[in-house]
């Protein structure tokens, strides 16, 4: 051993590193020539990318390092076809494969070394929750295109695959500091060391900022949506013997998320406070040198506190009002805001008038004023975990003719007063194989399906079939057809939602607590999977130091759940239909052995066809028929130039999206400039490095508070590894 303790004998790591490298990673029995661009992700295969059956960006440790972002959701942007929203209830970054709505990211599966962090509550992704440094991150596969068929119900228009670095991969210690404009604040520190058979890391990150500015801001932070989120998490490594070992993940969260004042009750801000954690455990067996399984396990857990104080109309908390509310919404909000007239009085059914009676006798008896404030305070927190285990065979059969096949168990259990009156769950089962067959050395089929039951939705079963024609090793033209489901969450399907204010001020109905009249209380909505199928064309190139993948396609999307999710939305359907239809380009060039270009560009056309506008208002419909495509631009180019000096290396990249599908004259445009310099120092390597960020247009991202108030962003970076 070294004085860092960091030296391991050279068989010893030579052997970690090739049976840490997993399913997500490169399986030893299908090792390639390390020249052989490959994909790990699409059919839980190591495949070369010429004969992977669907379209695939990869975006590398390198990469991200030289692009010096922050986000993941930043990474996202340099992927053809992927646009950036902002949940703007929610303080939550989206992102947004073709089209979809802009505040909650509900079609894209994400995944974190095979562990899913897509929410079950109310179908999302909180990007500030994931506990993964970037600069643990050794690659991230985006599957672009419906991959249910691997990766089960959400996993709609794509999956992001983040596989972590192996401790035996980052020896030593690392440690930096960001700041910059805008409150970025932000630091990491990890040290991985490795014993005997065992390797293992710990890394600790805080991440902070201000977010955006708001419309019409002059030099301050007018738009109360700053966060932030810090972690610690742990990866143990150890090899069982000559063909098994262990893998062992963990992690604890807290954050801090500020959050607007969206709703008239709210007399403060409905902060939200963070807390997660994880415990992920995988085993890998070879059996043979041509099958070998895994065995994985997760559990999560994640608990968001959102408490405020809250004031609202006596008579809006009276039960009998929150009765009439759910028979007939339209006469339950008329009465109470004109101060229940006889007229409107008049119009309701017999069931109706028994509820107002009550309501009427007790706000209009003289000398009561139904509009005097009562205050208390809201807690709108929620409580999530899951529990995931999955048994995956992979078997080579012959040379020509190979298969993954599994089943796995999840329980979603959800804890919440607000959104649920208590608990709620849902139990999936799943059972998925995949095969390919090299029917000779220029064909190649892929096929494959998941079949899926659950609690709370009807069976469903997608499918997947890809022919690729190599007309030569790293050269082919593929054809794709596939279909997937995306399941409703608990909220959408089997809501039991009000706002209940607790600890009441003194008021005529003498209640102590009392739930807001506004309510989805004890709904079965019985919506259908949402739905899509998927045709495309591709053609995948490598030639010298030229790679390329072109991908035509047309996607047919039915059944969509395009309704906001929140109290006052009466209406929930599943009717909603879009056709997208384009073409998509990833280019990369080494221009030199210290230089390269790299150009992702897409063309989206879209066309969404609204369903029954039954019980909806104008203003409802008129939001319905552009949420969908709000923060989709139809012309899309991202170009990155990278050089890499003597001890320093330094990345422009241009971000041009045009034609945005609701506003066709609105364009947003920027560029960035990070800059990185290192030294070599007695074993140690200090760096410096500085990013630049600058928006060209005065657009917002999406809404009109998204915006800045300066049009240059910027931090610097400090460094250390040893």
């Amino acid at each position: 051993m070294t004085r860092h303790g960091l030296a391991l004998p050279l068989l010893l790591l030579t052997a970690i590193k090739a049976n840490a490298i997993e399913e997500f990673e490169l399986d030893s029995p299908f090792i390639l020539e390390d020249d052989i661009p490959v994909v790990l992700t699409a059919a839980r295969l190591k495949q070369p990318r010429a004969e992977v059956p669907a379209s695939v960006t990869v975006i590398t440790a390198e990469q991200i390092q030289a692009w010096g972002v922050r986000t993941i959701p930043e990474l996202m942007r340099f992927v053809p076809g992927m646009f950036i929203g902002h949940g703007d209830d929610e303080n939550n970054a989206s992102v947004i494969y073709h089209a979809s709505t802009p505040n909650i990211m509900r079609r894209l599966q994400v995944l974190i070394d095979g562990r899913s962090v897509f929410k079950a509550a109310i179908a999302s992704v909180v990007w500030d929750d994931i506990p993964l440094a970037l600069e643990d991150i050794a690659r991230i596969e985006v599957t672009r295109g419906p991959n249910a068929a691997t990766y089960g119900a959400n996993s709609f228009l794509g999956v992001i695959n983040i596989i972590s670095k192996h401790p035996a991969d980052t020896l030593g210690t690392r440690v930096r500091y960001r700041n910059g404009n805008q409150g970025y604040d932000d630091s990491f520190v990890s040290y991985s060391g490795a014993e005997d058979q065992l390797s293992y890391r710990v890394s600790a990150q805080i991440n902070a900022d201000d977010g955006f500015d708001g419309s019409g801001a002059t030099n301050k932070d007018e738009y109360r949506n700053s966060r932030r989120h810090g972690f610690v998490s742990a990866y143990v490594s150890r090899q069982l013997d000559a063909y098994s070992h262990l893998d062992v993940q963990g992690s604890y969260k807290k954050g801090h998320t500020d959050i607007r004042k969206e709703e008239a009750y709210d007399t403060t801000f409905p902060d939200q406070k963070t807390e997660q954690g994880h415990l992920w455990v995988k085993w890998n067996n070879e059996f043979s040198s041509r099958h070998f399984s895994h065995l994985q396990a997760y559990w999560q857990i994640d608990s968001r506190t959102q408490k405020a104080d809250a004031c609202v109309p006596t008579a809006g908390i009276d039960p009998d009002l929150f009765k009439l509310y759910q028979i007939n919404p339209g006469l339950a909000n008329a009465l109470f805001r004109n101060g229940f007239p006889a007229e409107l009085i008049a119009t309701a059914n017999e069931d109706e008038l028994a509820l107002i009676t009550k309501t009427a006798g007790r706000a209009l008896v003289p000398g009561v004023n139904p509009y005097q404030e009562v205050c208390g305070y809201t807690d709108r927190s929620v409580q999530e975990q899951r529990f995931d285990i999955e048994w995956q065979d992979t078997v080579q059969w012959s040379p020509q003719f190979r298969t993954v096949s599994g089943v796995s168990l999840r329980r979603d259990d959800v804890s919440s007063k607000t959104l649920f009156d208590g608990n709620a769950h849902n139990d999936t089962y799943r059972l998925f194989a995949n095969a390919e067959w090299r029917v000779t050395d220029w064909l190649i089929f892929n096929g494959g399906g998941m079949y899926e039951i659950e609690d709370q939705n009807d069976d469903a079963f997608s499918p997947r079939f890809a022919v690729n024609f190599l007309l030569a090793p790293q050269h082919s033209i593929r054809a794709v057809f596939s279909q997937a489901v995306r399941s409703p969450d608990l909220v959408e399907q089997s809501p039991d939602y009000s706002i209940r204010i607790n600890d009441l001020s003194d008021n005529y109905l003498n209640l102590d607590s009392g739930s807001i009249f506004v309510n989805q209380a004890d709904i079965k909505r019985d919506l259908d999977h949402e739905k899509i199928t998927s045709v495309e064309l591709g053609y995948y190139g490598k030639t010298g130091d030229f790679e390329w993948d072109l991908k035509l396609y047309r996607d047919e999307l039915t059944q969509l759940i395009s309704n906001p999710i929140a109290l006052k939305t009466t209406v929930i359907s599943s009717d909603n239909e879009m056709t997208i239809d384009g073409a998509e380009l990833q280019f990369t060039w080494n221009v030199t052995k210290r230089d390269w270009l790299r150009i992702a560009t897409a063309y989206v056309n879209t066309n969404f066809e609204l369903g029954s506008t039954a019980g909806l208002d104008d203003q409802e419909i008129k939001n319905l028929n552009r949420v969908e495509t709000r923060a989709t631009a139809k012309d899309s180019i991202v170009a990155s130039w990278h050089h890499g000096g003597n001890g320093w290396n330094a990345t422009a990249s241009h971000f041009w999206y045009d034609a945005y599908e609701n506003n066709p004259s609105r364009r947003y445009r920027r560029y960035e400039v990070n800059v990185r310099k290192e030294w070599q120092i007695n074993g140690y390597t200090p760096w410096i490095g500085v990013f630049w960020h600058h928006i060209i247009d005065d657009n917002p991202l999406v809404y009109g508070n998204q915006d800045y108030a300066t049009d240059d962003l910027y931090y610097l970076q400090v460094g250390l590894n040893f």
